[in-house]
Formats: C-alpha cells, structure tokens, sequence
C-alpha cells in the first residue's frame, strides 16, 4: 500500500487586511503588537473570497461530513489511537491553493491514478481512522471513509469500479463475502491481514479498510474479525448518515465560507508548510476529534472549556465558552506530559511555550498556546524562533479582529 498525495485546502482567499465585524473581550494583560517579532507570517485578519465558489462548495460539503462519519472508536471503543491521515476531499489529486496548502495519505491504499476515473459524479468525502495500539505493529487498525454522489446511480457504479481498481489487482487479493452486506464489494488481502469493503446506498459510497497488523506481524488470520470489523464500520457510517442532509448540486457556490468567521483570524499556513495540519478550514467540537491524537482526552478537554469550534491553519484556534474556557484549555495542554516549559517569545509573556522530550520521533519539538478574549491558539514548529513568530502572529491577528 503505497502512500499518496491527497486532499488539501480547496479554499482559495484573497488575502486583505480589512477589518470584520467580531468582537472581542479586553485583554487583561495588554501586549504592545508593535513589539513582537511576527517574522514574514501576516497579522492582520483575512478577506475570505471564493475564487471558484462551486469547486470551493464542494471542500465545504466534506467538512460538513466531517461533523457526522463517525469515529473509529465509535465503531469499536479499543480504537482509541487516531491515525494521522485524516481528511476531506473532493478527489484524489492534492488541492494547493495560493495561501493555503497540504498533504496527507489519504487513499494511498487505492489505485490513484484511476480514482478521478472511477468517480464521475463525486461531490465530496471524507476519511478518517484509528488504531488498538500507539505501536502499529501490535495493533489493529481501521480506515473509514463516506462519499457523497450527484445521485444513487453514480454511487452504485462508483462502489464496483473502485474495487476493481483498489486492492482487486495486488497479488494474493480475493474477494470476500459479508452476509450482513451482500451488495457490498470487498477485496481480502490475507499477506497484510487488510479487507476493503465499499458499500454503496443512496448517494453514499462508504468504504472501510480493516488490517490487523499484528496478526500480519505473527503470520495469523482472522478474516472473521475484519469481517465483523468492517460490518460494524458500514453499519454505524450508513446510520449516521441519515441525519446528513447533501447539498443540492445547485447549491453548493451558496454555502457560506466563515459563517462563524473565524477562519478568517487564523494564521495563514506558508506555501509548502507540512507541520500543521493535511486540511484548512473549521470543524465543530465533534469534527475536530478526527484529527485528534487521543480523541478521549480531546473530547473531555473541549467539553471542560466549552470548546464549539476548531479552525486549522498553521496551527489551530479554538473558540472556547469564555476566556476562563479558553485559558484552561491551554493550561491542559501546556502541562501534558513531556511537555517543558519554556520562555514565552519577546513582548508576548502570557504565551505558554513548550518543549517536547519524549519518545515520540515525529511529534514537533515546540509548541506555544495563547488566548485572546473566548480564543486559543495553538502553534508549533520545528524551530524555536518559528514557533515564535507564529504565536506571536497569530495572536497579533486576533487582537487586530477587533
């Protein structure tokens, strides 16, 4: 399973230093803006404009599946361990706007060069994922994703043409049956212990990718328990969307950019920055758990700080209850464990700046948070002065949405 370039941000902005009409609470402490160091990261909030409104409706309708695919854990309570490669998108090639920009594996475990082909009259998806284990090897491990069609048609012709092209053509694929499913279409990959299943209904295709790892590891097979695994991801993905309402295809360019307009105060990713996250745009409380490294502890920290909304960029905000809501939540996350403490940048000392020493190799050394008004922000980087500036930035075009 090779991985693949995918989905980023399909939001083209123009960029502008106007102002908007969001409020904020005083700050207690108040910062000098002209004092910090915000390197060549922009500080005052954006103009958001649609260059293209419908392609860009079609990114906002799988960010609106992102609030209702369930999690992996909702599937199955042990899969407690969110895989990184989570994200909407709308087809198989990477969408990198002027601004805003990023990758992610999404779908390296199909054919790529044939998923565009194979899916006339995609609107939009959206994918997510998780493990038994934070070791892969010992683990299992779901991928789970939705897409939405034109019409019923489009996504039963989708569903069969993207097994024939998926794992249908790697050496030791067989199909497989499911009882509960029978129209389903899935694939069995007994060397790598992994089934794909894509089950279409209505104007949904779901796909579910099931692997045990460790059975893979330990030359076992447990073709019954991927089954089941799998039956569980179609079936709790078919109920949920039934609460999902798509937009007609007329209406997509009418779907608003920032409803909330907070995208609009958050720090613009550099052209070709891969430290934050694979997606831009705004997920509410229960979206924002996908990409969440421990969804549990994500999900007990929003609920402690009120936390309603997320919006990514080169970092994330968080609009927290109050400014005790969002001054707790980034005192949680300051004090996690193999997180140290370190000086907050020059002219910005209410900033919480730490340092990573921990056994994780890819996790980002540093990392600052800081809040304005019901805001927090959480920034981080390979690099000491760049997480700096960033937080430096980003709280800059907070005080300046004014």
């Amino acid at each position: 399973m090779r991985a693949a370039a995918a989905a980023a941000l399909a939001i083209s902005v123009l960029v502008s230093a106007g102002c908007g009409s969001t409020s904020h609470a005083a700050d207690e402490q108040p910062v000098d803006l002209s004092k910090l160091d915000t390197g060549n990261y922009t500080t005052k909030p954006r103009n958001i404009q649609a260059k293209n409104p419908a392609q860009i409706g079609r990114y906002l309708e799988a960010l609106r599946l992102g609030s209702v695919v369930p999690l992996a854990q909702d599937v199955d309570p042990a899969l407690t361990y969110n895989v990184p490669d989570v994200n909407p998108f709308t087809d198989a090639d990477a969408f990198v706007a002027d601004q805003l920009a990023g990758n992610t594996a999404a779908f390296g475990w199909l054919n790529m060069t044939e998923f565009d082909a194979n899916t006339p009259g995609l609107v939009a998806g959206f994918q997510t994922g998780a493990r038994s284990n934070e070791d892969s090897t010992i683990s299992y491990e779901l991928k789970n994703a939705v897409m939405v069609f034109e019409s019923d048609t489009a996504a039963t012709a989708a569903a069969a043409a993207l097994a024939r092209s998926g794992f249908g053509r790697n050496e030791g694929t067989e199909p497989a049956h499911s009882s509960k499913y029978p129209t389903a279409q899935i694939a069995w990959m007994s060397q790598t212990q992994a089934l794909a299943s894509w089950y279409a209904t209505g104007k949904y295709v779901i796909l579910a990718l099931a692997i045990n790892h460790e059975n893979a590891l330990l030359g076992e097979t447990d073709q019954p328990g991927l089954l089941a695994l799998s039956d569980k991801a179609i079936s709790a993905t078919a109920d949920r969307m039934k609460a999902f309402q798509p937009t007609p295809k007329d209406k997509l360019a009418d779907l608003p950019l920032d409803p909330e307009g907070i995208i609009r105060m958050t720090l613009i990713r550099p052209a070709g920055d891969m430290t934050a996250f694979a997606f831009d745009g705004t997920l509410d409380a229960r979206g924002a758990l996908h990409p969440a490294d421990d969804p549990n502890a994500t999900r007990t920290r929003f609920e402690r700080s009120g936390v309603d909304l997320v919006s990514y960029g080169a970092g994330q905000v968080v609009r927290a209850r109050d400014s005790a809501g969002a001054e707790a939540y980034i005192a949680d996350l300051s004090s996690l464990r193999f997180r140290h403490r370190i000086d907050p940048p020059s002219g910005l000392p209410a900033a919480r700046c730490v340092e990573y020493r921990g056994p994780v190799h890819n996790e980002a050394p540093f990392r600052c948070l800081a809040t304005y008004g019901r805001y927090a922000a959480e920034v981080w980087s390979t690099q000491k002065q760049d997480v700096y500036q960033r937080i430096s930035a980003q709280y800059a075009m907070l005080a300046n949405s004014r």
